[in-house]
């Protein structure tokens, strides 16, 4: 190998026979030939969530993204399950959108809803992945909205064309804390009605 190249690897985690809310760690060693550092240590946690639930928001159909993480289509909720609530309609485009390596997933959006709850959540801290992208000719200023998870406002006054520019993806990542056993993440809008492309919530122990 010569000196100074940069080369890549991939570093693959089977957690098969682990359990739900189990926390995995692991010290990965690199080696080169470099006389300051020939061991460099990377310290690595995986996590097993005991519940993950990904939408697609607006979408009829599922993705696989680039990562090979699936995201399920968009539904309306149902107690027990999970889902949209409140009158809302779907929006799409065929532009690409810019900034991110899955644009499909934020070719299709739901606009207007209330929020997406989550029911039978074991209690605990939860990582909320909110995606936005503006797929329509809106103006700054023209759609802003804030969003709150278990009551607690997490993204103050979007302006997903002032925060990234039409046709781009915009991403928010917060957490929030189950006591009830359902988790809702609300959208409240201030100009126009707000809008998500996609959602994930992910059950995190090591956070706990």
């Amino acid at each position: 190998m010569e000196t100074g190249k940069e080369v890549s690897g991939t570093l693959s985690v089977n957690v098969a026979g682990h359990e739900p809310g189990e926390v995995l760690t692991a010290d990965v060693q690199v080696k080169s030939d470099s006389g300051r550092a020939p061991v460099i240590h990377v310290p690595v946690k995986v996590v097993v969530p005991r519940y993950q639930a990904a939408i697609d928001s607006g979408a009829g159909d599922g993705i696989t993204d680039t990562l090979g993480d699936t995201w399920q289509p968009d539904r309306k909720y149902t107690q027990g399950s999970f889902g949209y609530q409140g009158t809302s309609n779907v929006m799409s485009t065929k532009k690409a959108i810019v900034g991110t390596d899955d644009p499909v997933l934020f070719q299709n959006a739901r606009k207007g809803m209330d929020e997406y709850r989550f029911d039978n959540v074991p209690n605990g801290v939860y990582t909320v992945e909110l995606d936005f992208a503006e797929v329509s000719g809106v103006e700054p200023n023209e759609r802003v909205f804030d969003v709150l998870a278990e009551d607690t406002k997490v993204v103050s006054s979007l302006d997903i064309v002032r925060a990234g520019g039409a046709y781009t993806a915009v991403k928010r990542t917060v957490t929030a804390t189950v006591t009830d056993g359902v988790l809702n993440v609300r959208f409240v809008g201030t100009k126009g009605k707000p809008l998500v492309n996609a959602i994930r919530v992910t059950d995190r122990p090591d956070k706990a």
